[in-house]
């Protein structure tokens, strides 16, 4: 029987980038996401998806609890269980000042980017202590180490996932592992749409927003999404297995410790 990884955020950029690394290693895949696009990325995983493979596409609410137990039924009905649990789903906010910022803005990206996160381990937590060397990875971000002007919600709903996800590792130790990822600046449609907010906030355009901000890399440019991808392959692996209530930073240098 093969590893089965579910992983939700899975129609957008580094959410296609994990389905594809994950299938690359022989794994099953059951795809969770709320949009369209979902569609195009499950074609795409069939085409990739070797003999004997099996890869299944959801549609869920992250932050719905309902639909969160929904699928978690029809994905352990389909695969029988789950050895990894990959929680890429996300939000930017829109781009505002505290003065500006709509109270119900900040809940929607608060609801999505902590509450849904809680809400799947929550869910999957039994079946996941129940399949031996299972791993909980969630993607937070740079921008959950420190704030970041004109991204409040978003920067708190990131340190409080790094958190949560720490918790959540000394709760369900010794049988799962739980860490994060902290992804910098990634060549994303998310990441260039949040660039573009702030460089209208700013004033400024958007080609000197985005060489402002890359420019503070010292790898002077942006990652790609396979490379967080491989950053959440190998905490889900075996080769991780002394690691726990980790936060792996994958920003080219940008923010040190």
């Amino acid at each position: 029987m093969s590893d089965v990884a579910v992983i939700t955020g899975a129609g957008g950029g580094i959410g296609r980038a994990t389905v594809r690394r994950f299938l690359a290693a022989g794994w099953d895949v059951a795809m969770i996401d709320i949009g369209a696009s979902l569609e195009g990325a499950l074609e795409e995983a069939k085409e990739l998806a070797g003999p004997g493979q099996t890869v299944r596409g959801y549609f869920a609410d992250a932050a719905s609890a309902a639909d969160v137990e929904q699928v978690r039924d029809e994905i352990l009905e389909e695969f029988g269980g789950v050895k990894a649990l990959l929680l890429v789903a996300g939000t930017v906010q829109t781009a505002a000042s505290v003065g500006e910022l709509d109270p119900q803005e900040w809940e929607r990206v608060l609801s999505i980017n902590l509450t849904g996160p809680f809400l799947f381990t929550r869910a999957f937590a039994r079946a996941l202590q129940d399949t031996e060397g299972a791993s909980v990875v969630a993607v937070s971000s740079q921008w959950g180490r420190s704030g970041h002007p004109f991204l409040s919600s978003y920067s708190a709903s990131k340190a409080g996932l790094i958190v949560a996800m720490q918790s959540f590792a000394q709760e369900l130790a010794p049988k799962v592992r739980v860490n994060t990822v902290c992804p910098g600046h990634i060549n994303t449609a998310m990441h260039t749409d949040a660039l573009q907010a702030e460089a209208e906030l700013r004033g400024i355009p958007f080609e000197e927003m985005r060489d402002i901000e890359w420019g503070k890399v010292p790898a002077l440019r942006a990652g790609e999404p396979d490379e967080i991808a491989g950053a959440i392959f190998y905490l889900a692996s075996d080769d991780a297995s002394y690691i726990t209530g980790a936060s792996l930073d994958v920003n080219g240098g940008s923010v040190l410790h």
